[in-house]
Protein backbone atom coordinates (compact mmCIF):
# COMPACT_ATOMS: atom_id res chain seq x y z
CA UNK A 1 0.00 0.00 0.00
CA UNK A 2 2.75 2.63 0.66
CA UNK A 3 3.96 2.02 -3.14
CA UNK A 4 0.81 2.82 -4.82
CA UNK A 5 0.63 6.09 -2.14
CA UNK A 6 4.29 6.64 -3.39
CA UNK A 7 3.32 6.30 -6.97
CA UNK A 8 0.31 8.17 -6.72
CA UNK A 9 2.16 11.06 -4.64
CA UNK A 10 4.88 10.89 -7.70
CA UNK A 11 2.13 11.34 -10.56
CA UNK A 12 0.37 13.99 -8.65
CA UNK A 13 3.25 16.17 -7.84
CA UNK A 14 4.63 15.87 -11.54
CA UNK A 15 1.22 17.00 -12.43
CA UNK A 16 1.70 19.80 -10.11
CA UNK A 17 5.22 20.48 -10.82
CA UNK A 18 4.06 20.45 -14.91
CA UNK A 19 0.92 22.68 -14.55
CA UNK A 20 2.48 25.20 -12.42
CA UNK A 21 5.90 25.35 -15.22
CA UNK A 22 4.08 25.19 -18.27
CA UNK A 23 2.06 28.21 -17.28
CA UNK A 24 5.05 30.03 -16.50
CA UNK A 25 6.93 29.00 -19.35
CA UNK A 26 3.83 29.81 -21.60
CA UNK A 27 4.01 33.66 -20.14
CA UNK A 28 7.82 33.80 -20.29
CA UNK A 29 7.15 33.18 -23.77
CA UNK A 30 4.47 35.59 -24.92
CA UNK A 31 6.46 38.05 -22.57
CA UNK A 32 9.46 37.60 -24.80
CA UNK A 33 7.90 39.29 -27.52
CA UNK A 34 7.03 42.63 -25.79
CA UNK A 35 3.88 42.66 -28.12
CA UNK A 36 0.59 43.41 -26.23
CA UNK A 37 -1.83 40.08 -25.84
CA UNK A 38 -5.30 39.79 -24.99
CA UNK A 39 -6.03 37.92 -21.67
CA UNK A 40 -8.11 35.63 -24.29
CA UNK A 41 -5.36 34.86 -26.55
CA UNK A 42 -3.01 34.18 -23.51
CA UNK A 43 -5.72 31.97 -21.91
CA UNK A 44 -5.87 29.88 -25.09
CA UNK A 45 -2.05 29.83 -25.57
CA UNK A 46 -1.50 28.33 -22.36
CA UNK A 47 -4.52 25.83 -22.50
CA UNK A 48 -2.85 24.77 -25.77
CA UNK A 49 0.88 24.64 -24.05
CA UNK A 50 -0.74 22.47 -21.11
CA UNK A 51 -2.35 19.85 -23.43
CA UNK A 52 0.73 19.68 -26.02
CA UNK A 53 3.51 19.34 -23.88
CA UNK A 54 2.98 16.07 -22.79
CA UNK A 55 6.95 15.26 -23.58
CA UNK A 56 7.82 17.89 -21.04
CA UNK A 57 5.39 16.02 -18.48
CA UNK A 58 7.14 12.96 -18.73
CA UNK A 59 10.75 14.52 -18.02
CA UNK A 60 9.74 16.05 -15.09
CA UNK A 61 8.08 12.76 -13.70
CA UNK A 62 11.63 10.90 -14.27
CA UNK A 63 13.55 14.08 -13.00
CA UNK A 64 11.57 14.26 -9.70
CA UNK A 65 11.49 10.29 -9.32
CA UNK A 66 15.19 10.60 -9.23
CA UNK A 67 15.25 13.42 -6.60
CA UNK A 68 12.66 12.09 -4.40
CA UNK A 69 14.48 8.86 -3.98
CA UNK A 70 17.63 10.82 -3.52
CA UNK A 71 15.68 13.04 -1.05
CA UNK A 72 14.10 9.59 0.81
CA UNK A 73 17.97 8.64 1.55
CA UNK A 74 18.84 12.13 2.26
CA UNK A 75 15.69 11.90 4.98
CA UNK A 76 17.63 8.92 6.58
CA UNK A 77 21.17 10.38 6.50
CA UNK A 78 20.37 13.72 7.68
CA UNK A 79 16.74 13.31 9.78
CA UNK A 80 16.40 17.27 10.61
CA UNK A 81 16.04 18.39 6.97
CA UNK A 82 13.32 15.73 6.60
CA UNK A 83 10.75 18.27 6.09
CA UNK A 84 12.44 20.47 3.51
CA UNK A 85 13.86 17.24 1.85
CA UNK A 86 11.42 17.23 -0.97
CA UNK A 87 10.79 20.52 -2.13
CA UNK A 88 14.74 20.90 -2.34
CA UNK A 89 14.41 17.98 -4.08
CA UNK A 90 11.76 19.00 -6.62
CA UNK A 91 13.39 21.78 -7.16
CA UNK A 92 16.53 20.14 -7.39
CA UNK A 93 15.37 17.66 -10.19
CA UNK A 94 14.21 20.61 -12.59
CA UNK A 95 17.21 22.59 -12.44
CA UNK A 96 19.49 19.74 -12.83
CA UNK A 97 17.18 18.62 -15.56
CA UNK A 98 17.40 22.14 -17.57
CA UNK A 99 20.96 21.84 -16.82
CA UNK A 100 21.32 18.46 -18.61
CA UNK A 101 19.07 19.67 -21.54
CA UNK A 102 21.80 22.44 -21.80
CA UNK A 103 24.49 20.25 -21.96
CA UNK A 104 23.08 18.05 -24.65
CA UNK A 105 21.83 20.97 -26.34
CA UNK A 106 23.29 23.73 -26.31
CA UNK A 107 19.92 25.53 -25.17
CA UNK A 108 16.95 25.49 -23.34
CA UNK A 109 14.54 23.59 -25.37
CA UNK A 110 11.85 24.99 -22.40
CA UNK A 111 12.29 28.37 -24.11
CA UNK A 112 10.07 30.06 -21.10
CA UNK A 113 13.42 28.49 -18.89
CA UNK A 114 16.01 30.84 -20.95
CA UNK A 115 16.00 33.97 -18.67
CA UNK A 116 17.03 34.04 -15.06
CA UNK A 117 13.66 34.57 -14.15
CA UNK A 118 11.93 32.00 -16.69
CA UNK A 119 14.95 29.10 -15.39
CA UNK A 120 13.72 30.23 -11.40
CA UNK A 121 9.88 30.12 -12.27
CA UNK A 122 10.58 25.87 -13.21
CA UNK A 123 12.80 25.31 -10.26
CA UNK A 124 10.02 26.73 -8.27
CA UNK A 125 7.42 24.51 -10.06
CA UNK A 126 9.90 22.13 -9.41
CA UNK A 127 9.72 22.73 -5.69
CA UNK A 128 5.91 23.13 -5.36
CA UNK A 129 6.01 19.53 -6.72
CA UNK A 130 7.83 18.39 -4.11
CA UNK A 131 5.69 20.05 -1.43
CA UNK A 132 2.69 18.69 -2.93
CA UNK A 133 4.76 15.11 -2.55
CA UNK A 134 5.51 15.65 0.96
CA UNK A 135 1.67 16.69 1.54
CA UNK A 136 0.58 13.49 0.23
CA UNK A 137 3.23 11.22 2.00
CA UNK A 138 2.30 12.37 5.35
CA UNK A 139 -1.76 12.04 4.68
CA UNK A 140 -4.47 12.96 6.60
CA UNK A 141 -3.21 11.73 9.89
CA UNK A 142 -0.63 13.88 10.14
CA UNK A 143 -2.41 16.99 8.96
CA UNK A 144 -5.21 16.22 11.80
CA UNK A 145 -2.49 15.78 14.33
CA UNK A 146 -1.26 18.97 13.34
CA UNK A 147 -4.43 20.72 13.22
CA UNK A 148 -5.12 19.26 16.83
CA UNK A 149 -2.18 21.11 18.77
Amino acid sequence: MRFVRWIVALLIAALGTYVVAVVANAQFVMNAHNVPISFGDRLNMTAFDVSNMWLYFVIISVALLLGFLIAMLVKRLLPGLSRAAFPVAGAAAIGATLGLMYLQFQTVPISGARSTLGFLSQVLAGGIGGWIFAKILEGPKASRAAQSE
